[in-house]
């Protein structure tokens, strides 16, 4: 029987997906909440295949694993996960244009 992984949040993802929302919320509410519906919507996709994602290219140590998945819908934000043996460990949500190599994947 297949078994969906367990989605994990780390602070720093809730924390960008709270950034995210309240930036696209003073423009348009209703982009806001179809943003938070999207975010869903992909760590669900993430939890039945954790693979979807592709791997993210860096020489960081603590990035190793490290995979990314446009959110679906608003392309230009990317859910940045490890896969676990189970669960998706969603470690940010970050803009296209950041750069992944400059970015904290941990709580500091």
């Amino acid at each position: 029987m297949f078994e969906c992984k367990v989605p994990h949040r780390r602070r720093l993802a809730i924390d960008d997906i709270a950034g995210h929302s309240s930036r696209i919320a003073e423009s348009n509410l209703d982009a806001a909440l179809r943003f938070l519906d999207a975010i869903e919507s992909t760590v669900d996709l993430l939890c039945q295949y954790p693979e979807a994602g592709g791997a993210v290219p860096t020489t960081r140590p603590e990035a190793d694993g490290l995979r990314a998945k446009l959110v679906n819908g608003f392309g230009n934000y990317v859910v940045l996960y490890f896969v676990t043996t189970e669960t998706i460990d969603i470690a940010r949500v970050i803009w296209g244009g950041q750069e992944i190599d400059r970015i904290a994947l941990h709580w500091k």
